[in-house]
């Protein structure tokens, strides 16, 4: 494996000439390696020299984005930019200004960026685009700026180009796994900055399962009292550890506030039916056959849960209790519930649960999934929200308001769209990133999903039509835990198949070329260096 730094400039000429959306003119000067690519970027002649005396100008809300430029840059810079309100007194400036009226045809999330060698001057509509601008500002300077250490003996310059640009989907998301292995609060941090970089906005968090609960509830407190605490199982996950800890309502609210000032909405995973069995090692009511669950105590009780609550009305009361105080520390619109994998064949052979289909007047323990599903789904809508599923939830008849996550290839995402329901494509052939990268590298499952395969994952289905294709709302990438013990293993996994997904979600579905993909991510590894990031190196052609 080598780490390609070489740039086609050919291939990006003959890209310019494309009538595709994507244009990129170079006025013969090389052309930026910017990642996802730019909607449309034009090369000029000249740069722009950023030097102490550069003053920052921007008011309102233009400048809390713009306080962000500023911190962004002083770490490797050596000095920090100082922001005014207006560009008196001075000829290098960089401008940061809010018009609305851009939202029409480059809707909240899109830009506009003119670097000219006195001055560059970014506008949006609203602050998230002005903070995607910045980005590319970043990305425009040398790789060096991404140090988080002085960087002596660099010119800071940007070269002079326009840049129109803004979001294929707005749904661009990745999804972490703290319930497997527990992501600290720093790490968690770091790995949103990592994505706003990229300009990911969705960063989905499995906070539960039957490894763990990770979220503090107060009105069950033995659900971190005891279900984050794995080590009293005397059971270990796949890489020989003991797993524990949890975030406090303090911390999801700290955490809440760090993703969202980097314009990422943090959308809370409590999982249900399935994937439950440590809510009912703590609350042993929860489950199933609950009598001999109760008498045991707590460390008996792991791996006798069968993982699956059984769906009576007091377990759905209790479900919907956490729901409430997950709505409070949560501002996003989308709760996922999980809703996968539930083997639901251990309602049909208990007493009780076909007693309870029965008062339900339901056929069958898939009807019974489909009720449950259907009880948070009126709850969250209630309430405000969106509920979020995988695409289990289809089975059995889908709940009215619910949004299908499709994981099992796209065939539940393409039912979900021609039933009119919002759809956001995760397939496992291309989006899990806990998969292997290569065939004798470790990891899930037992295909391989490498940059190039991510490259070439399509959300919108062939089969849909236009007006089916409206319901998907985009895309995201999953790192399921059980093999990812720390931070520097989730780099690993993430990078730098993230870059290639989010050109996929960001940028327009044509031209998508991989060569000269291949070519930008080359240069972009150099600003993965200066990060620190642990990215994978990426593949000698022709080799796996």
């Amino acid at each position: 494996m080598f780490r390609i730094h070489r740039l086609s400039i050919v291939a990006f000429l003959l890209l310019g000439m494309s009538a595709s959306p994507c244009r990129v003119a170079t006025a013969g000067q090389p052309s930026p390696s910017i990642i996802p690519r730019p909607v449309e970027m034009n090369v000029r002649d000249g740069v722009f020299r950023v030097s102490p005396d550069t003053r920052v100008i921007a008011q309102g809300e233009a400048g809390t984005e713009a306080d962000k430029l500023i911190d962004a840059l002083a770490p490797a810079m050596g000095f920090r930019l100082q922001r005014a309100d207006d560009a008196a007194g001075g000829t290098s400036a960089m401008i940061l200004a809010l018009d609305p009226a851009m939202e029409k045809r480059l809707g909240a999330e899109g830009y506009r960026l003119e670097v000219a060698t006195d001055r560059i001057e970014l506008k949006a509509a609203g602050p998230a685009g002005l903070f995607y601008g910045i980005q590319t500002v970043r990305q425009l300077l040398p790789p060096q700026v991404f140090s988080a250490k002085r960087v002596e003996g660099t010119a800071w310059s940007v070269p002079c180009v326009a840049i129109t640009d803004y979001p294929r989907f707005g749904w661009r998301g990745l999804l972490i796994d703290p319930a497997r292995h527990f992501i600290p609060v720093d790490d968690f941090e770091r790995f949103v900055d990592l994505m706003s970089l990229h300009k990911f906005n969705r960063l989905q968090v499995h906070f539960t399962d039957s490894q763990g609960w990770r979220l503090e509830i107060r009105k069950y407190p033995k659900l971190t009292e005891i279900g984050s605490r794995m080590d009293h199982s005397r059971r270990k996950t796949i890489d020989g550890r003991y797993v524990g800890g949890f975030y406090t309502q303090d911390d999801i609210r700290r955490l809440v506030r760090y993703a969202a000032a980097r314009h990422v909405t943090i959308v809370p995973e409590i999982e249900m039916p399935f994937h439950t069995g440590a809510a009912i090692v703590a609350y042993p009511e929860l489950g199933i056959n609950m009598g001999h669950l109760a008498d045991a105590p707590p460390e008996q009780r792991w791996g006798k849960t069968k993982g699956l609550i059984a769906p009576r009305p007091e377990t759905v009361a209790f479900l919907q209790d956490v729901l409430g105080e997950v709505i409070e520390l949560f501002p996003s619109k989308h709760i996922h519930i999980g809703g996968d994998e539930a083997n639901t064949g251990h309602w049909a052979n208990d007493p009780e649960m076909q007693a309870q289909i029965k008062r339900l007047k339901l056929a069958d323990a898939h009807e019974l999934h489909s009720w449950f599903i259907q009880q948070m789904d009126t709850y969250l809508t209630k309430n405000g929200r969106r509920l979020v599923g995988w695409d289990e939830i289809l089975q059995g008849g889908l709940a009215p308001g619910a949004t299908v996550m499709s994981w099992r290839g796209t065939a539940g995402g393409i039912a979900a769209a021609r039933a009119g329901h919002d759809v956001v494509m995760a397939p496992t052939s291309h989006t899990y990133f806990d998969y292997r990268q290569a065939p004798a590298e470790t990891g899930l499952g037992r295909s391989v999903i490498n940059v190039e395969k991510v490259y070439s994952f399509e959300p919108i289905p062939a089969e849909l039509s236009p007006e089916q294709a409206k319901h998907v709302l985009g895309g995201q990438g999953q790192l399921w835990g059980e093999l990812i013990p720390d931070q520097k293993r989730r780099e690993f996994m993430t990078y730098p198949r993230a870059c290639a997904l989010i050109e996929t979600l960001w940028s327009p579905k044509a031209p998508r070329d991989h060569e000269t993909f291949t070519t930008r991510l080359g240069h972009h590894t150099q600003r993965l260096d200066a990060a620190g990031v642990n990215y994978r190196p990426l593949d000698e052609p022709g080799k796996p």
